[in-house]
């Protein structure tokens, strides 16, 4: 595993209302069209800090949301402590909200972060549960925030070209269809159809990583070919 000093920075579709909410005490942050913040609620938990993610309409309402106390946080928790985990939850469920489901499938993970904590384990098993749950659209989003953060766009493309190439060998020109069917001025041999898919850059390559291996599988298997845990880390951030 690399250390966060090697990591490359280039922020993948980073929304202009992103940014801090709420106090130093009680921090918040929004990431799109979620907002991860922590509370204080004796009456429900005098020993834990109280967690909210909502969810925001075009309008800046709330949607839906998910609560609760949050037992990987006592209220003794330093500031940065706070900080650190409002900003990793937010990061890590940024793609999952579904246009008609809202927060359905980021509930389990939720709950379990609320439970774990934003360690590195609870994040990468937090990942999975989102990843079986949640849309292939926002599956394939999250792993190209994550690819372009740690690697950058074009070290990204390179790297995932030669994971597209290999998948296809094994799976045949017939698994291409879905994705990159065959279109006029491209070559029809496998070769010639992997290199069009590579060249329509990163969305097209994970499109085509996750139909193939399935979503539950495809963070596991770019976790083996770039050796970096595809999930927010404080690194990544400054917090």
């Amino acid at each position: 595993m690399r250390d966060d000093a090697s990591l490359r920075i280039a922020p993948f579709r980073r929304s202009p209302s992103d940014g801090w909410v709420g106090t130093l005490e009680f921090p918040g942050f929004r990431a799109g069209n979620v907002v991860a913040r922590l509370g204080d609620l004796p009456a429900v938990d005098d020993r834990h800090l109280y967690f909210d993610l909502l969810l925001l309409d075009g309008g800046g309402r709330t949607r839906d949301n998910h609560s609760g106390p949050c037992r990987a946080l006592a209220r003794t928790q330093s500031v940065e402590e706070r900080s650190r985990f409002v900003r990793l939850v937010a990061e890590l469920v940024r793609h999952a909200p579904d246009p008609t489901g809202g927060l359905e499938a980021a509930h389990p993970a939720l709950t379990l972060v609320r439970e774990r904590g934003v360690a590195t384990g609870a994040l990468s098993a937090a990942a999975q549960l989102l990843d079986e749950a949640a849309s292939e659209r926002a599956v394939i989003e999250s792993l190209a925030d994550m690819l372009e953060m740690v690697l950058g766009e074009d070290e990204a493309c390179h790297t995932l070209a030669g994971v597209v190439a290999g998948l296809a060998r094994r799976r045949g020109i017939e698994s291409l269809d879905a994705v990159a069917p065959l279109v006029p001025g491209v070559p029809g041999d496998l070769d010639g159809r992997v290199r069009h898919l590579n060249e329509r850059g990163l969305a097209a390559q994970l499109g085509y990583i996750v139909r193939t291996v399935g979503k539950a599988r495809a963070r596991h298997c770019l976790r083996d070919i770039t050796d970096f845990d595809l999930v927010p880390t404080a690194g990544m951030f400054g917090v």
